[in-house]
């Protein structure tokens, strides 16, 4: 009897040993993503306990949304060189060599720009959500552990760059299953972003979905709507 309870007290150890080893390799980084999408409110229970660094949620930031600029500069590379081929004859067929020696710039500036606007968001829509959860319905948390979670709430994304990829397969077919794969995973985000406020501050999901959804709308479009009107300003009031 007490052979086998030392037996099973030491399997138990091996077993927690293995996966706290897991936890800090490339097989618990797949757990955490895997996680994020499937047990947000377990997974993000475990990321807030462990303590982890914000480069692992900053790295998802810079490969999926790289991936993602990259991919809409392909496109537009494909447009223009549409574009060059129809009007070759008549511009000549020297700078339609030129552009393609030059088009890798195209995607590697998208991908740059599509970073830095992800990087934006992410530290403001986080601080948003942050001071709304933490101010106005009392949350516990701090702003560094929400930008940390919400850095996995952006693995939906994902369904995006599949999204992509098929449209640039085949534009007239795919087009509708893209516009699918954003809408889902919009959503999936949305309720991602939803649980991790809600982890982190401790507060009941109405409450975090108005911190991260609703407050952060508004805000957006009360910007929107004033960049809108100092353009239309600055262009003699032609847009009003």
């Amino acid at each position: 009897m007490c052979y086998e309870t030392s037996r099973r007290s030491s399997k138990l150890t091996e077993e927690v040993s293995v996966k706290y080893k897991d936890s800090t390799g490339f097989t618990g980084f797949l757990d955490r993503l895997g996680g994020a999408l499937l047990e947000p409110r377990k997974t993000f229970d475990d990321i807030l306990t462990e303590k982890r660094s914000i480069l692992e949620p900053l790295l998802l930031i810079l490969v999926f949304f790289g991936i993602q600029g990259a991919l809409v500069g392909v496109f537009f590379v494909r447009i223009i060189s549409s574009i060059f081929t129809l009007l070759s004859p008549i511009t000549g067929f020297e700078q339609f060599g030129t552009f393609q020696a030059f088009s890798f710039i195209i995607p590697v500036t998208t991908a740059i720009m599509w970073i830095i606007g992800s990087l934006i968001l992410w530290v403001v829509s986080a601080g948003i959500a942050h001071l709304c959860a933490r101010y106005i319905f009392g949350g516990m948390g701090a702003y560094t552990q929400l930008l940390k979670l919400y850095g996995y709430a952006i693995v939906p994304s994902s369904l995006v760059i599949l999204g992509m990829v098929l449209v640039g397969l085949n534009f007239l077919f795919f087009f509708s299953y893209c516009i699918v794969l954003c809408l889902i995973a919009i959503f999936w985000m949305v309720s991602i972003s939803v649980v991790a406020v809600e982890r982190c501050h401790l507060i009941d999901p109405g409450k975090a979905f108005i911190s991260s959804f609703i407050v952060p709308l508004v805000v957006y479009m009360i910007i929107f709507s004033l960049l809108t009107y100092l353009l239309s300003l600055s262009l003699g009031g032609f847009l009003i």
